[in-house]
């Protein structure tokens, strides 16, 4: 399980914006890739990976099990989130149990910083979320990945964004920031992250 540094810029957008942006998008990148995606996360009952800066999440994506293990590194000076990261594709088959909220660390390929801060213990449920998502190919120098996204959260809660994952946060914040306001859409940074959106919900 290979570990490589993600870097987001993270912007919040209302309802109208995320629907304009969309054929916007479209016209500038070419079709997108739909992706549905349902997000599960544990931790031990101590919550000894979230003291550690750590998050194990479990993703269906479309037909796919893709495992998430994310270390938190801050924020940069363009606004963008910083995380170490570490993923790995699984058997589908597992989604039902996972789903249930049943998942043993010893079935997984987790990173050693991860089972060092399981330390042993067994993981339990924290809940999840859906998220569907646009996700746009930016080629060239200065590539990136532009994830258009709207989060349905327990509660009724409803959040909408732009992703844009990039090594050069700097340009590409400066191009979509004047993009977008050629184009009209407002926004405003995200300064928290999905999954600390989530453990809000829960309290």
């Amino acid at each position: 399980m290979a570990e490589h540094l993600e870097v987001e810029l993270k912007w919040a957008l209302d309802v109208a914006s995320h629907g304009a942006l969309a054929p916007l998008l479209t016209q500038s990148l070419g079709q997108p890739r739909t992706l549905v995606q349902h997000n599960r996360f544990f931790d031990t009952a101590d919550r000894r990976l979230r003291q550690a800066k750590l998050n194990l999440r479990l993703r269906r994506e479309n037909a796919a099990l893709l495992l998430t293990c994310k270390g938190h590194l801050g924020i940069g000076a363009n606004g963008e989130h910083r995380h170490t990261e570490w993923e790995e594709w699984l058997d589908p088959a597992w989604w039902n149990d996972i789903d249930q909220g049943v998942l043993d660390a010893a079935r997984l390929p987790l990173p050693e910083q991860v089972r060092q801060a399981l330390g042993g213990a067994e993981l339990t449920s924290l809940g999840g979320f859906a998220n569907h998502r646009l996700e746009f190919h930016q080629d060239g120098e200065h590539s990136a990945l532009l994830c258009l996204d709207r989060t349905d959260f327990p509660g009724g809660r409803i959040d909408h964004e732009l992703e844009i994952e990039t090594a050069s946060p700097q340009v590409n914040d400066q191009r979509w920031r004047q993009q977008l306001q050629q184009w009209g859409i407002p926004f405003r940074l995200q300064p928290l992250t999905k999954f600390v959106r989530f453990l809000q919900t829960r309290g």
